[in-house]
């Protein structure tokens, strides 16, 4: 049972955010096309039905990757709107009752034992993604954006240069960001501050609700194979957690949306308009995978914005900025010639003294209303801010040289 309801609890990310007050095109025959392309792709035991107005996975699945390609031919018929997260309750699969307990003893990150002194050192991994080996559609301002942040950790924030590592395009490969982060988790020590700055495209949402990281060399074919070349949650939530750090900003400018894959044969469904599917349809972080990748209890920064008090102690915690939330894209400007969060959330921080809890206040309302000046008054997107502690006092500077107010 125990199991049943730790996979209910990942069920639920983007159950009720993905599909709003649109009734569902999904019809029976959609279901039986889904069930041919299952025996096709050698998938005996497993199948699907349809379940308010959505479809669903059942059956039994030999292992954990036959379950993804089967939720994968699912979404390229009907789309990743209308495909249900899977749970334990609807599938068998052996595999997992073996795995579970080491992913989730992973994924929980423990409360730190008290307050790291004084910042010693400072390391930041800066990547920004916009172009692709595999075809998925480029990213104007991407690189760009990675360009802006590391210039302001460099020149303003005084990071020392040989601490920060920046990867582009072509550089920003899987294996060379995995690579950075174990470097950057093997340094740090608990007194280190360690920030992160991810700019590109996310993956479809997974069979969990997860959308990952996709990189430079992120494979498309077959479709599922985006999942397991992207950085997945699994190596976020296994870096949050053994980093000795006590003090982490990680900030994701990504998110999921249809146009990314619009260019790639049998990605997106046939006739995707009649299925409802926009090709500006996007989906960012929600709240419930953010404390999943952080291990937050329960603790999503809502609070109306108050500027910080004036003192001396040095805040601490670890912190997710999301540039987007569910069923949210993550917009880029051609006027301000980068993603409209990133260009605020730098802007924030050179306002108030590389201060991330002020940056991210500042940058927040902004973001929203430029998002509908530029893209029309129906398009939203408000980043979000998780913190992994109950340690009230976590607005760090990323910057030793500003004094704080």
């Amino acid at each position: 049972m125990k199991y049943i309801k730790y996979f209910l609890i990942l069920s639920i990310f983007f159950t009720f955010q993905l599909l709003f007050a649109v009734e569902s095109p999904v019809t029976e025959e959609h279901i039986a096309i889904i069930n041919k392309l299952f025996k096709e792709n050698g998938i005996k035991n497993g199948y699907v039905v349809l379940k308010d107005g959505k479809v669903r996975l059942k059956g039994k699945y030999y292992d954990d990757k036959e379950v993804d390609k089967a939720f994968s031919i699912a979404q390229t018929v009907v789309g990743v709107k209308w495909v249900s997260f899977v749970t334990p309750e609807d599938i068998e699969v052996k595999e997992w009752q073996k795995r579970i307990g080491k992913i989730f003893e992973r994924a929980g990150v423990l409360e730190p034992s008290g307050p790291p002194g004084p910042i010693r050192q400072r390391y930041a991994l800066v990547v920004g993604v916009g172009k692709f080996k595999h075809g998925i559609t480029p990213l104007e301002y991407a690189a760009k954006d990675a360009e802006d942040f590391y210039k302001f950790l460099i020149n303003i924030a005084k990071f020392p240069a040989e601490n920060v590592i920046l990867l582009k395009n072509e550089s920003a490969t899987r294996d060379n960001i995995i690579n950075a982060l174990n470097r950057i988790k093997k340094t740090a020590e608990e007194n280190d501050l360690v920030v992160i700055y991810i700019s590109t495209h996310g993956t479809p949402p997974d069979k969990f609700g997860g959308v990952h990281i996709v990189t430079y060399d992120t494979e498309v074919k077959p479709r599922e194979k985006v999942w397991y070349t992207a950085v997945t949650d699994k190596e976020i939530s296994a870096f949050v957690t053994e980093l000795k750090a006590k003090r982490l900003v990680m900030i994701l400018d990504t998110c999921y949306s249809n146009g990314a894959y619009k260019g790639i044969p049998n990605f997106l469904p046939p006739g995707g308009k009649s299925l409802g599917i926009d090709e500006e349809e996007g989906y960012g972080i929600s709240k419930e995978y953010g404390k999943r990748l952080f291990g937050a209890k329960d603790i999503i920064v809502e609070e109306t914005y108050k500027p910080s008090k004036p003192t001396t102690e040095e805040g601490w915690g670890k912190i997710l900025i999301s540039a987007s939330g569910p069923g949210e894209k993550s917009w880029e400007s051609d006027i301000l010639h980068n993603s409209i969060f990133t260009y605020y959330f730098i802007e924030g921080l050179k306002k108030n003294n590389a201060s991330i809890r002020d940056a991210y206040f500042y940058a927040k309302p902004l973001v929203y209303q430029r998002v509908k000046q530029e893209k029309g008054p129906d398009i939203e997107q408000n980043p979000q801010l998780i913190r992994a502690t109950t340690n009230e006092n976590w607005n760090f500077l990323l910057s030793p040289i500003l004094k704080r107010r």
